[in-house]
């Protein structure tokens, strides 16, 4: 049945920005990512015992996915650093990717400055800025992103980048990098079937945004699906402008279930988001059956999101892929630009004063 994200004249005209549309390039762009890092002079052999990727908001989801998507094949450590200051352990011996969108992120510049004095190998990840004029200054190598688009919107760019640049210096074995051949065929097909002309009926991103219309969404997902469930979190913060919170199975086996104790009147403006992995652990996927039917008796509402694809990073992408679809397109069903940072501007003007 034809609704209102059905009528693309209105859609354009709440997103001003063009987020959907830029949304749309997933596969086009982590290609282009891909493609472009690949060519890029790293500089040598690396020695390596660790690696810590630095960054902010959207410029660190990249590293939270290549951590959750390497976490039960690769014997070095992948910490992401979200903060002013490198966490102790970090020396010599470690790898850091330097992760800035705009290239200006004082989190991140911090984080930079202390690795060169603790004698990191650094890469640099940005669009330009300071990150750029400093790495170019110090002889670290750089890996350019697309310019001009939100830094949440270039995902495809700074997990892909991140994922070749691994790949180049030995953190992924060449036969998980294949992932990446059936990552980009199953997203381009997702982001045809959920663009702004495919109609909601058929439209998983369109039929999730009105599921969600007037709720607090609360995501759930089993733990290699955590940066996915952090990611639907924060993309209906800054599209959707809407609160949103997150936990992972197991882990919310032991807290999380025990809300569904809570007020009636509390419960009912809430919508339970599980996203599913169709090859989960069998003990897992039995108590996250369990938990489904108790939240679903006292909560608003409660939406599966199934992933698709035979490989994990597939399943990650393709689950992602439809919170930042639905994210944008709840974003217009409130009526509000998806791509607009009103609040987050105005904080930073206020730490220049």
């Amino acid at each position: 049945m034809e609704g209102i994200l059905d009528n693309l004249k209105h859609v354009l005209s709440i997103d001003k920005g063009g987020m959907l549309t830029e949304i749309a390039r997933f596969a086009d762009n982590a290609e282009r990512a891909i493609i472009e890092t690949l060519q890029v002079d790293l500089g040598g052999e690396y020695d390596y015992s660790s690696v810590l990727i630095a960054g902010m908001g959207g410029s660190a989801v990249g590293g939270l996915l290549l951590s959750d998507w390497l976490l039960y094949s690769t014997k070095v450590p992948i910490q992401v650093s979200r903060g002013y200051h490198l966490p102790g352990w970090v020396d010599e011996k470690t790898l850091v990717y330097a992760v800035s969108y705009s290239g200006n992120t004082e989190e991140t510049l911090s984080q930079y400055h202390e690795g060169r004095k603790r004698g990191c190998r650094i890469i640099c990840f940005c669009s330009g800025g300071e990150l750029e004029k400093l790495a170019k200054e110090n002889g670290n190598p750089v890996v350019y992103f697309k310019k001009g688009i939100q830094p949440r919107a270039a995902i495809p760019f700074q997990f892909f980048s991140l994922a070749a640049v691994s790949k180049k210096v030995g953190l992924i074995e060449h036969t998980q990098y294949e992932e990446i051949l059936e990552t980009l065929e199953v997203t381009r097909i997702l982001c045809d079937s959920m663009k702004l002309d495919a109609p909601t009926d058929e439209n998983m991103g369109k039929q999730l945004a009105n599921i969600l219309k007037e709720y607090i969404p609360f995501i759930y997902a089993p733990r290699q699906f955590q940066a996915v469930a952090y990611r639907y979190s924060t993309q209906f913060n800054e599209n959707s402008k809407s609160p949103a919170a997150t936990n992972f199975f197991p882990e919310a086996f032991h807290n999380a279930v025990m809300a569904r104790e809570g007020s009636e009147d509390l419960l009912c403006t809430n919508c339970v988001v599980v996203i599913k992995d169709p090859l989960e652990d069998e003990r897992l996927s039995k108590k996250i059956g369990v938990s489904k039917d108790l939240m679903s008796e006292k909560f608003g509402r409660l939406v599966e999101v199934q992933a698709v694809g035979k490989t994990l990073l597939t399943r990650m992408m393709s689950a992602l892929l439809i919170g930042d679809f639905a994210s944008a397109y709840l974003g217009v069903l409130y009526g509000i630009d998806p791509g607009t940072t009103e609040s987050i501007e105005s904080l930073k003007a206020s730490m220049k004063d």
